[in-house]
């Protein structure tokens, strides 16, 4: 039977593996320094960056042996499987799709504002991907909306027939969605809401296209309602 301390130091060395792929296949650094460098670029070696560099310091415990032979650090199941699970995520990260793959409604800048409501109703959305000639160019969402509902009451004037693109003029922020491409990893849509979240700023959704690019048709969508489905993929 394979001991812990096989499973570990397997586990490190896939890790190891993956982030000299990241970092600089050709180049030989530390362990640690590896995972500093990943960590610029991606967004898994952050989130885990405390615990690979304890792994690291485990590893040499485990791999500078006692004088009799014997192992001096033999790791914890919890341990174990702290570090193969990253290991796995590293190799073979879970993607965007197909979990979040589905069709996706939108409308035209175009449309009066009494459809977007309605689609949003319907099928209980809080946002909707907004295009133009196509390609799309904002996201209208029932924030957006109470905003500009509140405008009519104060002026006493309202049309249902109000164009979208009117409506999009009392978005908070205009920056309020992204796109990312169709192998994105799961840790990179958490770490988008996240790097909103520490700027202060709202992120509704990000949208799913086969290469990230706007003029693409989309594949799929990630809002804020789906995190918790994201963290239930990676942990």
């Amino acid at each position: 039977m394979i001991s812990n301390a096989d499973r570990f130091l397997n586990a490190y060395a896939q890790i190891e593996q993956s982030l000299r792929k990241i970092v600089a296949p050709d180049r030989y650094l530390k362990f640690f320094e590896l995972v500093r460098c990943a960590c610029k670029s991606e967004p898994l070696v952050r989130q885990y960056k405390v615990d690979l560099l304890e792994f690291g310091e485990l590893r040499n415990a485990i791999v500078h042996n006692r004088t009799d032979g014997r192992i001096i650090a033999e790791p914890d199941d919890e341990a174990v499987a702290a570090i193969e699970r990253i290991a796995t995520h590293l190799v073979e990260p879970p993607r965007v799709l197909p979990l979040f793959k589905k069709n996706v409604l939108t409308v035209d800048v175009q449309d009066p504002i009494d459809k977007a409501v309605k689609l949003l109703y319907h099928y209980s959305l809080s946002q909707l991907p907004v295009a133009e000639k196509g390609i799309t160019v904002a996201l209208l969402t029932t924030n957006t909306i109470t905003r500009w509902l509140g405008k009519c009451f104060e002026k006493k004037v309202f049309s249902e027939e109000t164009a979208v693109k009117e409506v999009l003029k009392y978005t908070e922020h205009d920056d309020n969605f992204r796109f990312i491409s169709a192998v994105a990893t799961l840790f990179e849509v958490q770490d988008l809401f996240y790097r909103y979240y520490q700027q202060g700023r709202r992120l509704d959704a990000i949208l799913i296209t086969s290469s990230g690019s706007l003029a693409e048709p989309l594949l799929g969508i990630v809002t804020m309602r789906d995190l918790p489905l994201v963290q239930k993929e990676l942990f």
